[in-house]
């Protein structure tokens, strides 16, 4: 039993999460006008916001651009408030406010991770737990490059996620499933989580709680939908899942994984030329492609998750199921982008104070997360540079080391991925009891 000293030592060690949360604030909007990722966050996003006028966030998908927006209807939203605060302002189309503006509601969901694991894991996990993963999240480096460097909305998917398995945790299936729907109405990525969310509720909760769930889920998208259906701008918000797969048509976009070690042996030492290495839609065993070889792994990696989450469908094996599915889904299919390891170490930051090998887990995920997003970041602000003529820069001169470091980092993932896969089961029968 806790005494009261014990209890006001508790809380002061709570509280430090939420200084760290305010310093990475503080330091996210210093770097935020000064690095970011060209092509995101101008050539896309910004073009995209302008075109809502500040006041109609329809127009970005019914507008004409070289790149036409492939995000679901979260996204625009934000786009528009961004253009709407711009306008306000007076200021420039790309100048250091909208960026920042644009950078803003991903800084802010790092800070929102505090109260969520504060409040939300300390029923299921206990307070030792629940100070661990607030203060985890708020010094999340993946977190912070996506949020404050980047550009990007991957923190703040990662928070709508995590938002839906502490819903989860603590027995509210209907908010765990709208907190699900608005993930996925952010990002497509968002369906990674669900198998393990279902499996959870079906055996934690039972079925009905699964449909209310799916129920509560599907509302929350409709809502977030309707405006854009009132616009005439359903069918082109459709495309923003319909057509998600098969947009890059590569073994991987970047992602440091094991196809991003086969496209540099095949360029490398096969001599292929890289348009055609990369490709995953040519043949790679008999029929089949090099896109189906991906999804038939990925699939038996879900379902060997899945068998030992319904197992052992405890509180520590929902959040480990889930961060094992971004990992197997970063991993295993093509296509996959860079950014796409993010989801796993921000949610397995959620009970990585578990076990030891979950933190050990965690420190390697963060580590990759971290070094994917940082490696690729750094040639696409050099490669922006170097269109500049004055710059001096050769794109060989810096590619070079960038794709040696990205290839010992693809096979750091390799081996860790293995290593996760290796114990996963033992971890899921182990779980330890709940402080």
């Amino acid at each position: 039993m806790n005494t009261p000293s014990d209890a006001g030592a508790g809380l002061s060690r709570a509280r430090g999460a939420w200084p760290a949360a305010l310093a990475v604030l503080a330091a996210g909007l210093l770097v935020a006008p000064l690095v970011y990722h060209h092509y995101d966050v101008v050539d896309c996003f910004l073009a995209w916001s302008r075109a809502s006028l500040g006041t109609r966030p329809w127009l970005i998908y019914l507008a004409e651009f070289p790149d036409d927006c492939d995000y679901p209807p979260v996204v625009p939203y934000l786009l528009t408030l961004v253009d709407a605060v711009r306008r306000a302002a007076g200021t420039a189309e790309t100048g250091a406010l909208a960026v920042t503006l644009l950078k803003l509601p991903s800084l802010l969901s790092i800070v929102a991770f505090v109260p969520l694991c504060l409040r939300g894991l300390r029923a299921p996990f206990g307070e030792r737990t629940a100070r661990a993963a607030a203060l985890l999240s708020a010094l999340s480096a993946p977190l912070f490059v996506n949020a404050a460097l980047w550009g990007q909305f991957d923190a703040l998917l990662s928070f709508l996620l995590a938002a839906g398995l502490v819903a989860l945790l603590n027995r509210r299936p209907a908010w765990a499933g709208a907190a699900l729907g608005a993930a996925l109405a952010t990002k497509l990525l968002a369906v990674v989580a669900l198998p393990a969310a279902a499996v959870w509720t079906w055996r934690r909760l039972g079925p009905r709680a699964l449909f209310g769930a799916t129920g509560a889920g599907t509302l929350a998208i409709a809502l977030l939908a309707a405006p854009y259906l009132a616009g005439g701008a359903g069918p082109r918000m459709a495309r923003a899942y319909t057509e998600a797969v098969g947009y890059y048509p590569f073994r991987t976009a970047e992602a440091y994984n094991g196809w991003y070690l086969l496209d540099r042996f095949d360029i490398a030492v096969r001599g292929r030329p890289a348009v055609e290495a990369r490709r995953d839609d040519r043949a790679a065993l008999g029929p089949l492609t090099h896109r189906d070889l991906g999804l038939a792994a990925f699939a038996a990696g879900m379902l060997f998750l899945m068998a030992a989450l319904w197992r052992h469908p405890t509180d520590y094996g929902l959040v480990l199921a889930a961060a094992m599915s971004f990992f197997a889904f970063f991993m295993l299919p093509t296509q996959v982008h860079q950014r796409y390891l993010l989801p796993a170490a921000a949610l397995l930051a959620l009970a990585a104070r578990q076990s030891h090998r979950s933190l050990a887990l965690l420190a390697g995920l963060t580590v990759a997360a971290t070094l994917n997003q940082a490696l690729d970041l750094t040639r696409a602000v050099l490669d922006h540079a170097a269109i500049q003529p004055e710059s001096g820069l050769v794109p060989a001169a810096y590619r070079v080391p960038i794709r040696a470091a990205a290839s010992v980092v693809a096979l750091g993932n390799v081996a860790l991925f293995a290593w996760a896969l290796a114990i996963y089961r033992r971890e899921m029968a182990a779980t330890p009891a709940t402080p």
